[in-house]
């Protein structure tokens, strides 16, 4: 009972806050933090091999740098984790949104880029809970039906479109299907769900916007915005979406089909290509709406997550949460550890002590979990670099103190083997109480959480340290090859 009781502690609150922006000179609303000239990250040499693929991708303006953070419920809702990614990927370029998981179908929190519709029931079982056999993997979370007319379907707000996708599900054989062109759904006030009614128009050769909006009574706006187009281009043979005007008739190019029957004949699918423990595909435009349906017939359907690329040069930020998470919780799923080279990490940050710090975890327990959890990182994926956040300050119950998350830090700071950045001190972590001034007023009610803009105030604090560490790196490089050519 206990144990529940801590878990169910740790799922977050969050409660609405201005946002904290972070200047570069290293001020938090006012609050001057920590000079970040220096070396911000313990070991920060360790970082080099990330920074040399940064700087490569800044210069060159090629390829990807993948970037995972894993975490408790400090990640899982994604402010943190937006926050950075924002900002690198304004520094870097955006090579897409990377991992996302249906949380909604959970009935949980996640992010708010993405959303899911399904008109199927799923079941959930999180790495939280003992051990079992339902194909718990990269999201930390099983996610299963046996529902076999499920249509689930992905749209992704603008700014978020892609044209690469790949499907994570637990099995060696692919699962699922997956169509572009399908009419998206919409849930009803009585919570059922059916796809929207719409009629398709081919481009034929020498028509424009314009001309197909004069024929079917639209503005070019409309148009655009139903098929998430930012220019007027389109191309012959290309299949438009034309949504039907209000109060208009129903004609035979219109189809209003129920979410059941939409995986029969109504639609097309494209080609994937099937891999263990996914299926991809890769398109030529861009895409904000993607609908996915069974495979073949199965007594159970099981989802890991999506991934979602666009053909951009830039950074793609994963992020992997689960509320009431610890290390060891992951440790347990080798699927796991299994499935991340998927996301072909270059940089795997760890955010995690805040559950553990309720489990009463001694810090020299608590490293052994990170060491291991590191091990087997590594062990699959060579190259991947591992930097370690400490926890954030939080408190116990009734505001007691929790000396737990200091400890945790201190030791943390104290490895060799790995680059570490120290959020508890960042935030003004003093001996077992909660942070005084500006970053007092970011905490939840419970003590444990931050607000929204906590949240977006502690990942604008990372990617300025970042960056800076990066620029340093950068700087040295470029002064060496100067030398080296005089």
């Amino acid at each position: 009972m206990k144990f529940i009781k801590n878990i169910l502690l740790l799922f977050p609150v969050f409660l609405l806050s201005p946002t904290f922006a972070i200047s570069a000179k290293g001020v938090v609303d006012g609050m001057e933090t920590k000079d970040s000239g220096g070396d911000v990250f313990a070991n920060q040499a360790l970082l080099s091999f990330v920074f040399e693929k940064l700087y490569n991708l800044e210069k060159n303006k090629q390829g990807k740098v993948n970037i995972v953070h894993i975490g408790d419920s400090h990640i899982q809702a994604d402010f943190f984790t937006d926050a950075i990614r924002e900002a690198l990927q304004i520094k870097f370029g955006n090579g897409g949104s990377g991992f996302t998981f249906p949380y909604s179908l959970v009935k949980t929190n996640g992010p708010r880029y993405v959303k899911y519709v399904c008109n199927a029931a799923w079941q959930s079982l999180l790495n939280v809970y003992p051990v079992a056999d339902v194909g718990i993997g990269l999201s930390g979370i099983a996610l299963y039906t046996s529902a076999e007319d499920f249509v689930l379907q992905l749209s992704v707000r603008e700014g978020y479109e892609f044209n690469n996708v790949k499907i994570i599900y637990p099995t060696k054989e692919p699962q699922y299907k997956m169509s572009i062109t399908a009419e998206p759904l919409q849930v009803s006030s009585s919570g059922a769900v059916a796809a929207s009614t719409m009629r398709y128009h081919t481009v034929k050769s020498g028509e424009s916007l314009s001309v197909i909006g004069r024929k079917y009574g639209l503005a070019v706006a409309r148009i655009k915005k139903a098929n998430g187009m930012k220019s007027d281009m389109i191309k012959p043979k290309q299949r438009l979406e034309i949504p039907v005007k209000a109060g208009g008739k129903t004609t035979e190019n219109t189809r209003k089909v129920q979410a059941s029957n939409i995986g029969k004949d109504s639609i097309d699918y494209v080609n994937m290509v099937a891999r263990p423990y996914y299926s991809s595909y890769t398109g030529d435009t861009l895409m904000n709406r993607i609908t996915v349906l069974p495979a073949e017939k199965q007594a159970m359907y099981n989802l890991n997550g999506f991934v979602l690329e666009n053909d951009k040069p830039g950074v793609i930020y994963h992020s992997i949460g689960v509320n009431g998470a610890k290390i060891s919780d992951y440790n347990k799923y080798p699927l796991f550890f299994e499935q991340l080279p998927i996301l072909r990490p270059d940089l795997v940050i760890l955010s995690f002590g805040t559950n553990e710090s309720f489990g009463k975890l001694s810090d020299t327990e608590y490293i052994y979990q990170v060491q291991e959890f590191v091990e087997k990182i590594t062990r699959l994926n060579r190259y991947a670099v591992v930097l370690v956040m400490t926890p954030p300050p939080s408190m116990f119950r009734r505001g007691r103190a929790n000396t737990y998350i200091m400890d945790y830090s201190n030791a943390l700071m104290g490895l060799s083997s790995l680059p570490v950045w120290d959020l508890y001190t960042r935030m003004g972590g003093a001996p077992g109480i909660a942070p005084k001034g500006e970053y007092a007023r970011m905490m939840a009610r419970d003590k444990v959480h931050y607000t929204t803009g906590g949240y977006q105030a502690q990942g604008e604090l990372f990617a300025s340290d970042f960056i800076d560490a990066y620029n340093n790196y950068k700087k040295k490089r470029e002064i060496e090859n100067a030398a080296k050519h005089n």
